[in-house]
């Protein structure tokens, strides 16, 4: 009777654990068997293509192999290695070795195209195996590097934009089962399972190929003729935020990336546009100026005398042209960039409005553009802030700001008021063509009101029209903007020599479709101003892009041409009204009595509107 029971127990037992085996764990046991009996290659899933909001491609995939070594199933090793150090230029000896060796298998070489393949294929050595591999490419190599950014060597995003949506962009890898003895060896009659996967998603962005064209060759002209440390261009619609171009030099060949060299790969492929700060100088007195107005603190009847500086707390402060502007209008001190108008209009703010504006430009926060490493702007902390801070403040010293941010704020004085989150996804779609995402245009707070941003854009375009901007000025378009020079600091002393040259314009100034900054960070050569480095680029930026739209001249207006008189050894007063006769505008440098130079030269053919740099000399 025990010895029954004892039995029909161990009947159970082995029942059960067949129970087990057949059912429960079945999937687990199938799974580690198929992984000992097959050898799996792998197939990359194509990447998705990065496209312009016009269909332009961007970013594109090409196929590749990587090709493998199963030295189990190598036949002749040294004819093998002799073949593939042969095809592949690689050092033979030390592949034999490696195939000697006892690993179940070897990588020889990522990335060779299809010809490559083939020729390999067709000495038909033993052992050899290739999978498919998607490799990047970016049909125009150097253009919007920063932005679209880079994979790494499988696939993934690793920078700008192929890093932040990389998980749309990027597919589900496929494989290649075959059927292989115990150590590896391929068996006769296998069999072979195929698994494709599945193609990532296609983007399209806000970026327009021309437009971006546009802005990569001012930059460039920029960066050769002027050899600053950098150059950079930013081409945003004021009213959605959606960005048309954004370049910078020194760039880099998404095609050719400096992986050996980690500090030039850094330093050229992050977008400064987005990640660093700087004092904007003069283009910040557009906020200061739009705040005065919104705040009513100031108006256009307002008159005034610049001596060349304010007292402030007891400090000399000088304007940026020491010999002073004399009696001003409000429209006239706008125009002339003149630094006590601004200085009175901060004070007449007060610390306690002027921050509050501050906020409502969102000035004291990042955009929120699509991009990875977005920094915030540098402000004095509000309590610490006395008069004499802010009167630099508002001519845009003792604060910093992105360049995105400082558009982005611009953008709210001449488009109706409000706050914009610039953008550059405009739609994802799948490998099936379904809608994924679609872009809308949010707009985020108020900033000033629609009269006041009505006053901006009337007050900015005379800024280009009559003062300082002339050098952006297109005859027959309505086009504002600000120039900005904004002297740099070392070790909190101003650097001798050193400027940052900017200029923000838009067009149609009446309607606003188009708001583009210009920098130029520290151009050598002597000339520095704003004025005279970045808004003539600016210039050439619009009327490229009127040409691309087909924009017709608002307006018809005679230009008259002639060769530009000698100034050398007028004295001020001589000079200036030389010049007014001329219809000409000028900036000055220089604290002497008379003019030791000008630009441009005597002799050179120009048009009336241009600005004119007279030196004075020490």
């Amino acid at each position: 009777m025990t010895l029954a029971m004892l039995i029909a127990f161990l009947f159970t037992v082995v029942l059960c654990k067949l129970i087990y085996i057949e059912v429960i764990d079945s999937s687990r046991l199938q799974s580690l068997a198929l992984d000992q009996w097959t050898r799996e290659v792998p197939l990359r899933a194509e990447r998705g293509k990065i496209f312009d909001r016009n269909g332009v491609v961007l970013a594109d995939s090409a196929t590749s192999y990587t090709v493998f070594v199963r030295p189990v199933s190598v036949k002749d090793k040294a004819h093998t290695a002799k073949v593939l150090s042969s095809v592949l230029v690689l050092d033979e000896q030390k592949l034999l070795e490696k195939m000697r060796s006892k690993v179940s298998e070897i990588t020889v070489a990522k990335q060779i195209d299809k010809k490559t393949m083939l020729n390999i294929v067709s000495k038909k050595v033993s052992g050899v195996y290739f999978s498919q591999n998607i490799k990047r490419v970016y049909p125009y190599g150097d253009f919007l590097s920063q932005i679209l950014g880079f994979v790494n060597i499988d696939g993934q995003g690793q920078a700008g934009l192929e890093n932040y949506y990389n998980y749309y962009l990027s597919g589900k890898d496929g494989d290649i089962l075959t059927q292989t003895d115990l150590v590896g060896r391929q068996l006769s009659g296998n069999y072979t399972l195929f698994n494709s996967g599945v193609a990532g998603s296609n983007i399209s962005l806000t970026i327009d190929y021309v437009i971006q064209s546009i802005a990569e060759n001012a930059v460039k002209s920029a960066y050769e003729r002027y050899l600053p440390l950098s150059s950079s261009c930013i081409i945003m619609n004021p009213k959605t935020g959606e960005i048309y171009a954004m370049a910078q030099r020194p760039s880099i060949d998404l095609n050719n990336i400096p992986r050996d060299n980690i500090p030039e790969l850094f330093a050229n492929s992050k977008s400064f546009i987005i990640s660093n700060v700087f004092e904007p100088g003069s283009t910040f007195k557009i906020l200061t100026t739009a705040l005065a107005l919104d705040y009513g603190v100031i108006d256009r009847n307002y008159s005034y005398y610049c001596p060349g500086y304010k007292i402030v707390d007891g400090k000399k402060i000088k304007c940026w042209r020491t010999r002073g502007h004399g009696s001003h209008t409000f429209d006239e001190g706008v125009q002339h960039s003149c630094n006590v108008l601004f200085m009175e209009m901060a004070l007449r703010l007060g610390v306690a409005r002027f921050y509050e504006g501050i906020e409502k430009f969102n000035l004291a926060r990042k955009t929120g553009i699509d991009m990875s490493g977005e920094a915030s702007g540098l402000i004095l902390l509000q309590d610490t802030v006395k008069n004499v801070d802010l009167a630099r403040m508002g001519f845009g010293q003792a604060i910093a700001v992105t360049p995105i941010e400082l558009l982005a704020a611009s953008s709210a004085t001449i488009n109706g008021g409000v706050n914009v989150t610039p953008y550059l996804l405009r739609s994802v779609e799948d490998v099936f063509g379904n809608s994924i995402y679609t872009s809308f245009v949010t707009t985020g707070n108020r900033a000033i009101s629609e009269q006041t941003s009505a006053l901006m854009r009337d007050i900015l375009e005379q800024a280009v029209s009559l003062g300082s901007g002339k050098n952006a000025y297109i005859s027959g378009y309505k086009i504002g903007g600000k120039t900005g020079t904004a002297q740099k600091y070392e070790n909190g002393v101003i650097a001798r020599g050193k400027y940052v040259s900017t200029f923000i314009g838009f067009a149609p100034a009446d309607d606003p479709e188009y708001i583009v900054l210009m920098t130029v960070d520290e151009p050598k050569g002597g000339l520095y101003y704003g004025s005279m480095v970045a808004a003539p680029y600016v210039k050439d930026i619009f009327a490229n892009i009127f040409e691309y739209i087909g924009l017709k001249p608002q307006t018809k207006e005679p230009v008259k041409s002639f060769a530009m008189p000698n100034l050398v050894g007028l004295n001020y007063s001589q000079a200036k009204a030389k010049l007014y006769n001329l219809k000409l505008y000028h900036e000055t440098v220089g604290e002497g009595t008379q003019v030791v130079s000008q630009i441009p030269v005597e002799g050179a053919w120009i048009t009336e509107n241009t600005v004119v740099l007279l030196d004075f000399g020490e």
